[in-house]
């Protein structure tokens, strides 16, 4: 016979079971046998035994008697499990040997006992035997010692749940509730992670089941070690969360069907989730001409290298469409594999990329403006299409630097070569006005900028800008030549017409005492025109050289000198007029230069001319420092402005009401007042009348 058997001996004679256990083993088993011998001093321990252990036979002895000296072996007799007894208080060896010999034979004779031991041993899978109530070991074969790397006495004194490993998801409460619900349920099957006592982590599946096994209510488990399944199961789980996470989409497709696609896959083709796609035909996602066209792309391809690329539409269930890049891999069995990419926002940033260099171009042409890099590293010279263009040079033209310098007119090519120069060696930049020649021998001017490019601290490009600017060049020498011949006629209005003018006023003011009334009434208005006409030279003087002299140079001047010096010319220009300043004028200096009487000037005269000699003008004088600007009002009680001419009265060539003046004088104010960096506001003046307020900076003010 073959297999394990397990023995109890049961005697109150402790000499005699320790005996027994040493010498049954060698007397009942053989070499295809292993004996297995427990003791038990007690009818109550060998009846534990029987409850907690599996026994393939019962050895008493028949001096085990009750109080009344009656023979308890009957009281341990089992169902399935057979008794031998024996008499002998101190058995010989000859003794021991024939009752190895009737335990041998009882056994044997036990149908199906020893076929089940060696099942129960030669099964592939761990098996253990428990009593449910208690969990404690009745049984275990020698594969699930194997798998849990341990010895049955560890088994038998530890609690399986105590084996559990710790891992996130799974603890010992989780596996105590699996083995709860088993006893519960009569069955289950979980993963269980232990740790055996070499450090190793091991994932087993275990199943549970409730069995009625001799006699007795069981939990008998199986365990099979899962961990080389785990690990691929996480692997391919990792594998699929990659697979996922890729910002493309890959698909499996056998024939024309999918059998799989990630999730971004399906995002792209507008499905809710990747099981929505699963056995879609690839044709079904692609307009009927388009399916066409790379059907025949396709195939073909893939019959020949195996592999297709390129770029297809992809017809989304909404009806919108996207571009996408496609890569097909044939595999065996009509399988490929599909990896695709949506192009959407790379496309929309080449049409953006396009108008920018679309814009870029014509703003380059509208503004003459090209663009230019030299590579220091190899000395290359890259120039813009508009580069090219103010060069009169082909657009395939390749440039080099000594090209480049070449260009620009012959006393300028050495100042140009000393830039360039410097801006490599000292990081300068530049910029300036030069001459070219062009391919066709135009003279143009440019204005030229160059910049360094630093890399990792040292100047590894120059890159810059070149403009045509021979239009603004014709212009500044056209504005030369008007300057000059407006301070020509500067001159002329100065020194001849005023002068003259002013000979004219004198003689006829000599004539006042020499003629009639009526005679008096045609001087007047001789008087009157002249130095009216004195008036517009000094206007036209004062405009000239504000319009002429480009960038208006200002310093520092005192208000009150400027005004009062002012007021005491009107003064005595109008006699019949009052004028008055409303407190003191504060001591201040503006921002300005000596054409600030002239706004003065002309600002009193409006307000006295335009309504009568016996016009009230009223000057004050306030200072916001916070804004740090000077407020001159000055205030007549004439007819008033009304609004819809306040925004014009400034414009060249407006007159007041019924004025006979040019319409220059508040056009000079503006501008002058304007070059100084200030403003000039009209109000209304209460009751009536208008108030004009001049707003200069400080001299303080940056």
């Amino acid at each position: 016979m073959s297999g394990r058997v397990n023995v109890l001996v049961v005697a109150e004679n402790e000499p005699v079971c320790e005996r027994l256990a040493a010498s049954l083993p060698s007397a009942v088993g053989d070499q295809t046998t292993t004996v297995h011998v427990e003791t038990a001093e007690s009818i109550d321990a060998a009846q534990t035994t029987l409850e907690h252990s599996r026994v393939d036979c019962l050895v008493v002895s028949t001096e085990l008697t009750n109080s009344e000296g009656e023979p308890l072996a009957s009281a341990l007799r089992t169902d399935g499990v057979p008794l031998v007894s024996f008499e002998r208080p101190n058995p010989s060896s000859l003794d021991i040997e024939n009752l190895g010999q009737v335990v041998y034979d009882a056994v044997q004779n036990t149908v199906g006992s020893l076929d089940h031991r060696a099942l129960f041993e030669a099964v592939n899978v761990g098996l253990a035997v428990r009593d449910p109530d208690t969990l404690e070991l009745v049984d275990i074969n020698q594969h699930y010692l194997d798998i849990l790397g341990t010895t049955r006495d560890d088994v038998i004194s530890t609690a399986p749940v105590e084996l559990t490993a710790d891992v996130p998801g799974f603890s010992r409460a989780d596996a105590r509730a699996e083995v709860e619900r088993a006893i519960e349920t009569g069955t289950n099957v979980f993963p269980w992670p232990i740790e055996r006592p070499d450090g190793d982590l091991v994932w087993l599946r275990v199943s549970l089941s409730i069995a009625e096994l001799s006699g007795h209510r069981r939990l008998v488990s199986t365990v099979q070690d899962v961990t080389d399944e785990r690990v691929r199961e996480r692997d391919l789980e990792a594998l699929k969360s990659a697979v996922d996470s890729v910002d493309a989409g890959i698909a499996l497709t056998e024939g024309d069907g999918h059998t799989y696609i990630n999730e971004t896959g399906a995002h792209i083709c507008g499905y809710p989730d990747s099981e929505s796609m699963v056995g879609l035909s690839w044709h079904e996602l692609h307009t009927e001409s388009e399916a066409q066209r790379l059907q025949e792309e396709l195939y073909s391809s893939l019959d020949q290298m195996g592999r297709w690329q390129g770029e297809a539409t992809i017809q989304r269930p909404d009806g919108t469409s996207v571009p996408v890049r496609l890569s097909v891999t044939s595999l065996s069995d009509d399988r490929n594999v599909v990896v695709f990419q949506d192009l959407s926002k790379q496309k929309a940033r080449e049409r953006e990329l396009e108008r920018s260099r679309d814009f870029l171009e014509r703003t380059q042409r509208i503004s003459k403006v090209g663009g230019w890099e030299l590579d220091l590293e190899d000395e290359t010279l890259e120039w813009t299409d508009q580069t090219k263009h103010i060069h009169g040079v082909p657009l395939d033209y390749d440039p080099s630097l000594d090209d480049a310098v070449s260009f620009y007119a012959a006393d300028e090519r050495d100042v140009v070569r000393e830039l360039v120069e410097r801006c490599r060696n000292e990081g300068a930049a530049w910029e300036d006005d030069f001459r070219i020649v062009t391919a066709d021998g135009t003279e143009r001017w440019v204005r030229t900028r160059g910049e360094p490019v630093i890399r990792n601290g040292r100047v590894a490009a120059l890159r810059g800008t070149i403009q045509d600017v021979t239009a603004r060049r014709s212009r500044e020498r056209e504005l030369e030549r008007t300057n000059a011949e407006l301070e020509a006629l500067n001159r002329i209005i100065r020194h001849d017409i005023r002068n003259d003018m002013a000979v004219i006023v004198g003689w006829s003011e000599l004539l006042e005492d020499h003629v009639d009334d009526e005679g008096r009434d045609i001087l007047s208005r001789v008087l009157s025109t002249g130095r009216h006409t004195i008036e517009i030279t000094e206007v036209a003087r004062d405009l000239i050289e504000t319009m002429s002299g480009g960038a208006v140079e200002t310093r520092p001047l005192s208000l009150a000198e400027t005004l009062n010096r002012e007021l005491v010319v009107r003064r005595e220009a109008f006699p019949k007029a009052t004028i008055e300043v409303d407190g003191e004028v504060p001591d201040v200096a503006v921002r300005a230069n000596p054409l600030l009487t002239s706004v003065f000037g002309n600002v009193l005269n409006n307000a006295i001319q335009h309504n009568g000699d016996d016009t009230t003008v009223t000057i004050s004088v306030d200072v916001d420092n916070d804004d740090e600007v000077a407020i001159v009002r000055i205030a007549d009680d004439g007819v008033g402005i009304p609004d819809n001419r306040k925004s014009v009265v400034f414009g060249k060539g407006e007159k007041g009401l019924e004025s006979s003046g040019t319409g220059l004088g508040l056009y000079l104010v503006n501008k002058l007042v304007e070059s100084f960096g200030g403003r000039v506001l009209i109000e209304d003046n209460d009751p009536s009348g208008t108030v004009v307020v001049v707003e200069l900076p400080l001299a303080t003010a940056a």
